[in-house]
């Protein structure tokens, strides 16, 4: 084989996911690794691109390899440089294998940029080899109309948003989210929290937004919601002129309110509702705070009796509920989110973690082992 037809030692996909070192990172060697790719992009819209080395040389234990990423237009003009340009200098016994850079280039598209076909251009020169400098080309498409249009969903409503993070759809996104006013209502704060989240890690989103209240063709459940996802997002010109004076009066009553986010308490979650938004918020962004969140509820069983709840305050009875809620939900999508029972895995094995919680997930990792075996 000559050196044209070699294939080449990296891999380069741009991607929507917004926690892939995170993932890569903490549960190395328990999983295969999981890359989610897009290939159409909008303007304004952020996308990063995953870099990952499967060939390097090695000198006195350490890997050096200097790679810079940037967009090309098909002219072969760069059209995005964010000044990528690193030097990995990696310890062999760390990073043996595929290497995940510790850090990804992040880009956007502007509204100047035309529509069409671009070139992400990722050179890789290993300083170690003699080899030349080795250039990894993928392809992505900018598209200019909307990013929202009608659409019919592959699967149920909730399949689609229990999977949202393992391969982010941003254009179905609010689509879906005026689906789940219709079938579950306007005051599921759990499921309204799910698409807030998964919004502000899309805010080129709120441009369409506006353009859908324009047209008129909305009715007022939908127009209701989209007033409640502005204004508990992190998207700072909510006063879309679209909405109405009335609309943009409760939009900041919303927004001036607060609302409630488990992840941000200091404390452990202290009701049952707490939970469900915790996995909301991991189905929107597959974040591993959320399920440690979720985690730590275990320990509101401690010290508590089962078989004498009814004795208990009802303070304490609600907490040992929580706890118990907390397991349930862990053992649940554990079993059907593999992401899930890997972190689970991972947290049995760190040397800080509690005797009490240790067991508690060997009891849900055992149970789930048994039930599929």
């Amino acid at each position: 084989m000559n050196k044209t037809q070699q294939p080449p030692t990296a891999i380069v996909l741009p991607t929507l996911d917004i926690n892939i070192e995170d993932q890569w990172e903490k549960t190395r060697g328990i999983a295969t690794p999981r890359f989610s790719t897009v290939s159409e992009l909008y303007p304004n819209q952020d996308f990063q691109v995953i870099i990952v080395l499967g060939k390097y040389q090695i000198q006195q234990g350490k890997v050096r390899v200097k790679i810079t990423c940037d967009i090309e237009s098909s002219e072969g003009n760069i059209t995005l440089s964010n000044g990528f340009n690193i030097m990995l200098e990696a310890d062999l016994e760390k990073y043996i294998g595929l290497i995940l850079l510790p850090k990804l280039p992040s880009f956007r598209f502007g509204s100047e940029h035309p529509a069409g076909e671009y070139k992400v251009i990722v050179k890789v020169d290993d300083t170690n080899s003699d080899e030349k400098e080795e250039s990894i080309v993928n392809t992505i498409t900018l598209r200019k109309e909307n990013p929202n249009q009608p659409i019919e969903l592959e699967n149920e409503l909730e399949a689609w948003r229990q999977n949202y993070y393992l391969d982010p759809k941003p254009n179905e996104l609010i689509a879906a989210y005026c689906k789940s006013l219709d079938e579950i209502g306007i005051n599921n704060d759990a499921n309204i929290l799910f698409y807030v989240e998964a919004l502000n890690n899309s805010l080129f989103l709120a441009d369409d937004i506006n353009r859908l209240l324009g047209e008129g063709n909305l009715p007022q459940l939908q127009r209701n919601g989209l007033n409640i996802l502005l204004a508990r997002s992190n998207y700072e010109n909510v006063d879309l002129e679209n909405f109405s004076e009335q609309e943009l009066k409760i939009l900041h009553e919303i927004r001036d309110e607060g609302f409630y986010n488990p992840l941000l308490l200091e404390e452990q979650v202290s009701h049952p509702s707490g939970l469900d938004m915790l996995w909301s918020l991991f189905f929107a962004n597959g974040k591993y705070d959320n399920i440690d969140k979720i985690i730590e509820a275990l320990d509101l069983r401690v010290g508590k009796d089962p078989e004498k709840l009814k004795d208990l305050p009802q303070e304490e009875a609600i907490a040992y509920a929580i706890g118990s809620a907390s397991a349930w939900s862990l053992g649940l999508n554990a079993k059907h989110h593999s992401l899930v029972r890997t972190y689970l895995i991972y947290k049995v094995n760190q040397p800080n973690i509690s005797e009490y919680i240790k067991e508690s997930l060997i009891a849900i990792l055992t149970e789930i082992d048994t039930e599929e075996n």
